[in-house]
């Protein structure tokens, strides 16, 4: 994989998670210049942390959805969504 595609590739997924992130993000700099508690401040970064897991899982269940060769697999989609671990480090691409 190049870095052009690694950039490109999944530019739908970019462009449907930009309104809902941008939208938080601007709610977010709104309750900080308007010095809100930091209660205010923790829910709406609660919020943004909720929005990128819910959407790295709907690309992971997307990913095995369209890739599976069989139909009858695609009972057991979720299931393998949710087997695959969480991140703790960004992978490196150009090593492999």
């Amino acid at each position: 994989m190049n870095e052009d595609e690694r950039s490109t590739h999944f530019q739908g997924y970019a462009d449907l998670l930009f309104p809902e992130l941008s939208q938080l993000f601007f709610t977010l700099y709104a309750r900080i210049s308007e010095l809100r508690s930091i209660e205010e401040i923790d829910a709406v970064e609660d919020e943004i942390r909720t929005l990128l897991a819910q959407r790295g899982f709907d690309l992971v269940l997307h990913t095995v959805w369209n890739v599976a060769p069989v139909d009858l697999e695609r009972l057991f989609m979720k299931e393998v969504a949710a087997k695959v671990p969480d991140f703790t480090a960004w992978p490196e691409y150009g090593e492999q």
